[in-house]
């Protein structure tokens, strides 16, 4: 008989109360942020959308709940207690006590406050001027800590307490994303004029040293005066009226003097028309702006000829990513200034000198990763250039509803692209006989064999994410893409597809919409079968703006009612908890 030696130690309980605090720290970080809704962008606010409270934001206050132990490892982790966020006037007693609990600590806070118009305040549930004050009371000391701040206010009361605290509260040196938003529903041009006409103000005394993130959404700096609007990684104008867009000058030298910049988003906004002004006239187009830097371009409700004389003065040479949203126009001369090749220049895409400078704002534009179309019309021939132009295009989403019907016929079309001659095969190995071979004759490099190949438009397409399409025409789609991407992978030499074929489906869908299209519904469900049995599978998602609606009482704002439950089921074996931690529990809520 075998005989085990006997552990040294005595065995430890292996419950989760024995985990290391260390450990148990991790996991509350981590899961404050989990599923975090606005990854992809340092902003919290979206023009013209509603904010709304990702459910992971309370988790802090959930854990603090369980046990004694796991509240005093909560209450020590300052950056569980950093973001402070004001949608309720209760949300100020909480914030309070979220201060204390970082101040030991040099942990940064990050800002949001979220207030309302006159007409639609409720007192007692939403913030206003009052409340605004007390707000701003509460976080100014701390100033020198921001590391996020996101304001929106909604009218001219909110707006002029705003001016006043930020012209007055000192340098932040620590913020580095700064969200202003002030849009409202002026009714008349009267009302419009009393919130534009004052000039506007400096603020944090024009010193943000680290400030990276920049978005200004209905509101205006004063654009001669604002130095820190330089060295930016993301920047985003919306929502302008034409008065108070910054002038082409300062528009030049805020681009110009971030050489870093990687997103840029214009809303409704962007450079301020001349009209008649000689001070604001633009420079001529062979003054273009190079950003070397950017990836993302987002480009949403601009008029066509301002579009074209916009971006006719740009050049991005390293763009990935393009979202446009442009609705109820015809946008073909944009499209023909993105697409048109017959005025590309060729030149290094690591090296663009002043005496090289290419006349289409993309230079790299076959080498776009990514494009996101919400709306768009144009013609046929237009959208057609588009589509065959992006040859390397990983990743596209679009609106079907939204943009012209021709687009979803484009994409049911085939194009011929040059493939490496020894990666196409047949059954005896030889090159097929309908391939035209070509070669490349560039003297400084040696001929390499090549043949044409018939393949989908967006050959390297992997995936597509659509909204407003038919379950027949999605289960058409679907056949296309499958039968041709089966058709190369036998081609390929040595089990290797020529083309990646699409792996990832997703379609707009609810439960709630459920028998609205039963073929649809189908495919959600028991994804698509090909002829020779291999089946693809749709992920689904809802989009921001079907959303199911949050009542007052939940998300962020539901942290008291769920606070308080959460406090009456965990008091199991807890009553002997010291009063100063009941008194927390009830500030937590």
């Amino acid at each position: 008989m075998l005989h085990l030696p006997m552990h040294p130690y005595p065995l430890r309980s292996t419950s989760i109360y024995s985990l290391p605090v260390e450990l148990l720290t991790r996991i509350f970080v981590l899961g404050a942020g989990y599923d975090y809704s606005y990854a992809g962008t340092p902003f919290l606010l979206k023009p013209d959308q509603d904010y709304y409270a990702n459910p992971s934001s309370r988790f802090q206050l959930l854990v603090s709940h369980v046990c004694r132990h796991w509240r005093q490892i909560a209450l020590r982790t300052a950056s569980l207690w950093s973001m402070l966020h004001f949608r309720e006037p209760v949300h100020i007693l909480r914030a309070q006590e979220y201060i204390a609990r970082c101040l030991p600590s040099l942990h940064l806070f990050d800002i949001l406050v979220d207030t309302v118009a006159k007409r639609d305040h409720i007192p007692g549930v939403t913030l206003y001027q009052d409340e605004l004050e007390q707000i701003f009371q509460l976080i100014c000391p701390q100033v020198k800590r921001w590391r996020a701040f996101h304001l929106k206010i909604c009218d001219n009361d909110c707006k002029a307490i705003a001016r006043r605290h930020l012209s007055s509260c000192g340098p932040a040196p620590n913020l580095e994303t700064l969200q202003l938003y002030h849009f409202e529903d002026y009714v008349t041009s009267q009302n419009l004029y009393l919130a534009t006409y004052r000039p506007p103000v400096k603020v944090f005394s024009n010193d943000l040293p680290r400030l990276k993130n920049v978005s200004l959404i209905g509101v205006n700096l004063p654009w001669e005066q604002s130095p820190y609007l330089a060295h930016l990684h993301t920047l985003e104008l919306a929502l302008h009226p034409e008065n108070i867009r910054p002038p082409y000058e300062y528009w030049d030298s805020m681009l110009r003097n971030s050489p870093d910049l990687q997103t840029l988003s214009l809303h409704y906004s962007g450079p301020r028309v001349a009209d008649g002004d000689t001070k604001l006239i633009w420079p001529a187009e062979r003054e273009r702006i190079i950003i070397q830097s950017l990836e993302n371009l987002s480009l949403t409700d601009l008029d066509p000829d301002y579009l074209v004389r916009l971006m006719g003065r740009l050049v991005l040479p390293g763009l990935k990513k393009l979202s446009l949203d442009l609705p109820d126009q015809d946008f073909t001369p944009f499209l023909d200034l993105i697409t048109d090749a017959k005025h590309r220049i060729q030149a290094s895409n690591n090296h663009l000198s002043s005496l090289c400078v290419p006349r289409i704002p993309f230079p790299s534009f076959s080498k776009l990763d990514s494009l996101v179309l919400t709306a768009l019309e144009g013609n046929t021939e237009s959208l057609r250039n588009l589509v065959r132009g992006l040859r390397e295009l990983r990743s596209l989403e679009i609106h079907f509803a939204s943009v012209s019907d021709a687009f979803l016929d484009i994409l049911f079309e085939e194009m011929d692209i040059e493939v490496k001659e020894d990666s196409v095969k047949t059954p005896d190995g030889s090159l097929p006989a309908h391939k035209t071979s070509s070669s490349n004759t560039s003297p400084n490099r040696p001929s390499i064999p090549l043949c044409m190949e018939r393949v989908p438009v967006l050959p390297l397409l992997e995936t597509l994410k659509m909204s407003g399409l038919s379950g027949t025409k999605t289960k058409e789609l679907l056949h296309f893409r499958h039968t041709h991407f089966r058709r190369l992978s036998c081609q390929g030499k040595g089990g290797k597809a020529l083309i990646p074929g699409v792996s990832m489906w997703i379609v707009k869908w609810s439960e709630r919409w459920r028998g609205r299209d039963k073929l649809l519904d189908q495919l959600v469900e028991q994804g698509w079968t090909a002829e020779d049995g291999t089946r693809v599978s749709l992920n689904t998602f809802e989009g921001e703006s079907d959303e199911v609606d949050y009542d007052d009482g939940e998300g962020e704002e539901g942290e008291e009612e769920e606070g308080e439950q959460a406090q009456e089921e965990t008091t199991d074996g807890e009553d002997e908890d010291e009063d100063e931690d009941e008194d927390e529990d009830e500030i937590d809520e």
